[in-house]
């Protein structure tokens, strides 16, 4: 049997593990990337939603408005009014509205709580928003 003897010439001795580690590095580079991706991605969705919650929330206050306007508002709690459902981007928001009389008694407040599933832990997300009003007659 015949033994080969595979010859390495003087600048090449320790080139394959120079290439394993840049090509290490460059595969570590991109599985961090793609975790940045993936959390930006996270956080935008989250932010769409938050956007979506501030709009029912400023849908109620102004139904509640229209109640107020018509004659037909009353102290209590209150869920969705809007005519659609509460479903934004897929997903379904929980509206609801606590209404009182201010200290005037032409004046009301109302405080609106907007629920939807959260991506983060499982958890349930939600934005709290109060708005006071005062009916004035008008003349003329």
């Amino acid at each position: 049997m015949k033994r080969v003897k595979i010859r390495h010439r003087k600048g090449e001795a320790g080139f394959f593990l120079l290439e394993l580690l840049v090509l290490a590095g460059i595969l570590m580079a991109s599985a961090s990337a793609l975790a940045v991706y993936h959390q930006s991605a996270a956080l935008e969705r989250e932010n769409m939603l938050r956007v979506a919650a501030v709009y029912l929330a400023k849908q109620e206050f102004a139904e509640l408005a229209a109640l107020s306007r018509e004659g037909r508002l009353a102290p209590g709690a209150y869920g969705w009014l809007g005519e659609e459902a509460p479903v934004r981007e897929g997903v379904e928001f929980a509206v609801e509205a606590e209404v009182r009389v201010t200290e005037g008694s032409d004046g009301w407040r109302a405080d609106v709580v907007v629920s939807w599933p959260g991506h983060t832990g499982g958890r349930t997300a939600s934005l709290q928003l109060e708005w006071e009003w005062y009916e004035h007659e008008t003349t003329g």
